[in-house]
């Protein structure tokens, strides 16, 4: 929906060293290609041509009284395909003549705070994205995701999918962005670094698919590297998979990637050896993983200002860009028993005074005045610091970010904030139980907690809490405290985001796995996931925990009835009604129980869609209830 972090903050680094570089945000491109009517003709025909492959293949199986797990995947394909060019025919038609309208929404401001024509609209995108996917079932696109459980993350998954043709959806726009990049490569003859930043399990597919596809044109003057959060977590397995740099990449870079980025590009010019680039993974003469000495990242403080330019910002789908932006790396508590998202990240904040400059030249240069923080927590002293210079200097902006209930967030705070533009803050609150908040060891008082809710409330501020199932050795009543305590206090928690826990490998619980009854770890069964297998040996289990996550979306439509708020599904989305309409309309505006039934059978409310428990990296794009 938005730009993503990486390309902006990185461009304005490299363009600050005097590097000329390009700017390609395919993400946004893709579904701009895929979300037409056209692309849905097109999508019929490949599903029909599946449908009668499929045909023959079961026809043979069942002569053959095939029983393979295949042969069962075969099936499912050929009635989830024919199920829509039968009994659903009719959707094909309806889509695509209301699919155009529905696009036009999203940049249109008018019919975008209309909650009425966005809600039609998001109905309509996800039925066009089921479409768009059904050739490729059961792999599935959406907005911020993208699955194909057919295809471990494994080296032989991901090179498995990055040539499958029945089940890659992103091959064909790939090969032609590929073919141009080739072209431009080729008449230029100049040395060049072609950067994909993943960021997401999500993203791993496509960005590797891109990668596979460049590195096969075998151009001389062309290096390929991967880089972004989600490599951060995957060193080891990096380290010990020459296979993957084989066919995916030339190099990885490992960690912030501004100045290993600037230093490849340098070497790859010169044509320098590798090995004095910091950061980077690559293959040497031998076919053996290298990985070169580390650097210290750009502290905030030195660091560039973002560059937009070549970024098409019409083609985002949102009237208003919210721009990702952060005053700090790496949380401040950094003690949190399930969080990993400081591991390889070094602690830095920047001044208040450079964060002022960003936004006021980022409003001056590009009309942006919307912001999300991507810092792992909003410190109070500094926010209060940093609103007090942006109301002093009249800079209008409107802004939100994570935060944890710190006693020093005072009434007093709270109201510089919302002067400021603070309009949300996501709170990690986890959990209502007083045992597994120490177990998290959340760190803050169970007990002030709701104080310090209600303080921001009375502000004017809206309350976003992250809540979580599944934490190791919790049992149903615990976890029942945790629904009791957002059904209960709806009157302050505005909104929630409820998930399932996940062991991240690098998260501080595995060092005391064994008290908490988590036994049989896998760590090698897909070593491209950055999470772990684990099963409990008390508490409830992942399908126990689903069933409380279950059960809390039943109780909590029950204590808020059905308001707008669970429909806008992205946190820019509640930021931006939030700032045109206020708290009180999005709390109070609900569904007509007509307009219920009418969106039931189509459209999975945020507070309806489960997803792994993690806090947000830095370019994600993510649901309300991640």
């Amino acid at each position: 929906m938005n730009p993503h972090f990486a390309l902006y903050t990185l461009a304005g680094y490299l363009r600050s060293s005097g590097v000329d570089c390009r700017l390609y945000d395919y993400n946004v491109e893709f579904f701009r290609t895929v979300l037409t009517p056209d692309y849905l003709t097109y999508s019929m025909g490949r599903a029909r041509n599946a449908r009668d492959y499929l045909k023959l293949r079961v026809q043979m199986g069942l002569m053959c009284k095939e029983k393979s797990p295949e042969f069962g995947a075969i099936c499912a394909r050929l009635l989830e395909i024919d199920k829509f060019l039968g009994p659903k025919r009719r959707i094909w038609r309806d889509v695509k003549r209301e699919l155009p309208e529905a696009i036009a929404v999203f940049n249109d401001r008018e019919k975008f705070y209309d909650p009425a024509q966005l809600l039609k609209a998001y109905i309509t995108v996800d039925k066009a994205l089921d479409l768009v996917s059904l050739p490729f079932y059961p792999s599935r696109l959406r907005f911020n995701d993208f699955s194909a459980p057919e295809h471990p993350m494994t080296v032989e998954g991901l090179i498995e999918f990055s040539l499958n043709r029945d089940e890659n959806i992103f091959l064909p726009f790939l090969e032609m962005k590929a073919a141009l990049l080739e072209r431009e490569l080729r008449a230029s003859q100049e040395k060049a670094v072609v950067g994909i930043s993943i960021n997401s399990h999500s993203q791993l597919y496509g960005g590797l698919t891109l990668a596979r596809l460049l590195r096969d044109k075998h151009l001389p003057n062309l290096h390929v590297s991967l880089g972004g959060n989600y490599f951060m977590r995957l060193r080891e397995a990096l380290l010990t998979k020459p296979r993957f740099l084989e066919y995916f990449a030339d190099s990885v870079i490992w960690g912030e990637g501004e100045r290993p980025m600037l230093a490849l590009y340098k070497a790859v010019e010169r044509g320098a050896s590798l090995s004095e680039v910091p950061n980077l993974l690559y293959l040497d003469s031998t076919g053996t993983v290298k990985l070169n000495a580390p650097i210290d990242p750009v502290p905030l403080a030195e660091r560039a200002e973002p560059s937009l330019e070549g970024l098409d910002l019409s083609l985002y789908f949102c009237p208003e860009i919210v721009l990702s932006t952060r005053t700090s790396k790496g949380c401040y508590w950094q003690k949190c028993t399930f969080c990993d998202t400081d591991y390889g990240i070094k602690h830095d904040v920047c001044p208040v005074d450079r964060v002022f400059a960003e936004w006021k030249l980022l409003a001056e240069k590009y009309g942006i005045t919307n912001f999300e923080l991507i810092d792992e927590s909003m410190t109070p002293a500094y926010m209060t610091e940093l609103c007090r210079k942006m109301i002093g200097a009249g800079l209008k902006v409107k802004f939100f970010g994570n935060g944890r209930t710190d006693k020093e967030f005072t009434p007093e705070v709270f109201k510089t904030l919302h002067e400021g533009g603070l309009t949300m803050v996501m709170w990690g609150i986890e959990s209502a139980n007083e045992r597994i908040l120490k177990l998290i060891n959340k760190g803050v008082d169970i007990h002030k907690r709701l104080d310090i809710l209600r303080a921001a409330h009375d502000a004017g501020i809206w309350n976003f809490a992250y809540i979580f199932f599944g934490f190791p050795s919790e049992t149903e009543e615990e976890a029942q405290q945790t629904i009791d305590l957002i059904c209960s206090h709806t009157d302050i928690i505005n909104a929630y985001g409820r998930s399932v826990f996940t062991l991240g490998k690098h998260s501080k619980i595995r060092r005391n796995a064994q008290e908490l009854g988590i036994v049989d770890m896998i760590a090698d069964d897909q070593e491209f996931s950055t999470i772990l297998n684990y099963r409990v040996t008390r508490g409830m289990d992942r399908q126990a925990a689903l069933r409380m996550a279950d059960r809390c979306r039943q109780q909590c439509i029950v204590a808020y009835g059905i308001p707008i708020w669970m429909f806008l599904r992205y946190r820019e989305v509640i930021h931006l009604y939030l700032k045109e309409k206020g708290c009180d309309y999005l709390m109070n505006h609900k569904l007509s129980a007509a307009e219920w039934e009418n969106v039931r059978g189509n459209f999975a409310p945020a507070a309806e869609q489960e997803l792994a428990f993690g806090y947000l990296s830095n370019d994600d794009t993510l649901t309300l209830t991640n």
